[in-house]
């Protein structure tokens, strides 16, 4: 199994909204086992960051070749272009195997 996550902030908070929907729209992916979109618990405890706006949860599988399949769909595609490129928005990606 191969997870993706994907961590999204962004000063233009006018953008949230647009990008939350976004999100919503990689759930239409097929092939994929799992996938989650949330937003950070508040929390006074040191070890969590929570300065984020949204986290994105994907995981497959069949390793390497989901995360492909997956990063060159139309829908990921568009969503690359048209809300996170809009929105500004700043992304750490951590895959994990």
């Amino acid at each position: 199994m191969l997870v993706h996550t994907v961590i999204f902030r962004t000063r233009n908070k006018d953008k949230l909204a647009h990008l939350r929907e976004g999100l919503e729209t990689l759930k239409q992916i097929d092939g994929v086992a799992f996938i989650h979109v949330g937003a950070p618990v508040a929390s006074e405890r040191p070890v969590v960051d929570d300065f984020f706006d949204f986290a994105l949860t994907v995981a497959f599988n069949d390793d390497e070749v989901g995360l492909k399949r997956y990063a060159e769909h139309p829908i990921h595609v568009n969503f690359v272009e048209n809300y996170i490129k809009p929105a500004g928005a700043k992304i750490q990606v951590f895959d994990i195997k």
